[in-house]
């Protein structure tokens, strides 16, 4: 099997390279490499490269910055997805596109399942949303995998500032009143190449088990942290605070638990509970 990877330079993009299958022939690509916005540099890499399968991974993914960009994010996220799919449908390809967890109000109080209606509070989950339209009218054959609350050892999120002792305050303001769940960057990536290899389309979705709040993955954060003694220096004090007291310029949902049941079946696969994934993860940075 031959795959493009779009988006190689972010954390998803990495792993996705660091976990290919030995049979698996992987072009990775970032922006310097192929301007996913570009209808030419799209067709001159699928052309070139001739893949099987294109995931795409490459987002505007600045949630805040999005309120103030909203037609590059609709460029990115919406018309790129569409792009993507239609030069990969010509080349007898097939695109699996990533999207996220801020296509929902957060209204529910159990796991959103794939077929639950969206309804985006915020630029960044609307451009998302129309980009998974657009590429699924491109191509019948898109695979939609929408996650949420991504984290790695590496790059920028949430996990790899606190385990690698970068905050240098004494203490951190983290809200407690925002429901998700954590989720592995790495396997996520092992899911999507058993994806890869499968004839499954339309809208799934994958996440680590159960859920939580960002403050109590800060916690969780910091005690793992400790017990590994990945910092020499000493952990800032955690503070929870409300949404309103931690304002943002783009709304977030207040729970967005994704239910990865459906594509867990799919792959004949369970996904690992958030807490033994995150130690997993932070045992390979120590």
């Amino acid at each position: 099997m031959r795959a493009l990877v779009t988006g190689a330079e972010g954390q998803l993009g990495r792993h996705l390279v660091a976990t290919a299958p030995r049979d698996v022939a992987v072009e990775a690509v970032g922006h310097e490499q192929c301007d996913i916005t570009d209808p030419q540099a799209v067709a001159r890499a699928l052309e070139s490269f001739q893949p099987d399968v294109v995931i795409n991974t490459a987002a505007y993914t600045s949630v805040d910055a999005a309120e103030d960009n909203e037609d590059l994010a609709f460029l990115v996220n919406a018309r790129a997805p569409e792009l993507l799919a239609r030069a990969a449908a010509r080349g007898g390809a097939r695109l699996i596109h990533i999207s996220t967890d801020y296509v929902f109000d957060g209204s529910r109080s159990t796991p959103y399942p794939p077929d639950a209606p969206t309804n985006p509070l915020n630029t960044y989950g609307a451009s998302k949303l129309e980009g998974e339209r657009l590429a699924q009218a491109a191509a019948s054959s898109t695979l939609i995998v929408r996650v949420g609350w991504l984290y790695s050892k590496t790059g920028k999120n949430f996990l790899s500032r606190i385990a690698a002792g970068n905050i240098a305050a004494p203490q951190i303001r983290v809200v407690r009143d925002q429901v998700g769940c954590p989720t592995s960057a790495r396997e996520f990536a092992l899911a999507l190449w058993r994806a890869a290899r499968s004839q499954l389309s339309g809208v799934y979705h994958w996440a680590n088990l159960g859920q939580t709040t960002w403050y109590d993955f800060a916690l969780e954060c910091g005690k793992v942290a400790g017990e590994l003694n990945l910092s020499d220096r000493s952990a800032p004090e955690i503070v929870g605070v409300t949404s309103e007291e931690f304002p943002s310029r783009a709304r977030r949902p207040r729970y967005s638990v994704l239910d990865p049941a459906r594509l867990a079946a799919a792959l004949g696969i369970s996904p690992s509970s958030w807490i033994e994934a995150l130690r997993a993860e932070m045992q390979r940075a120590g």
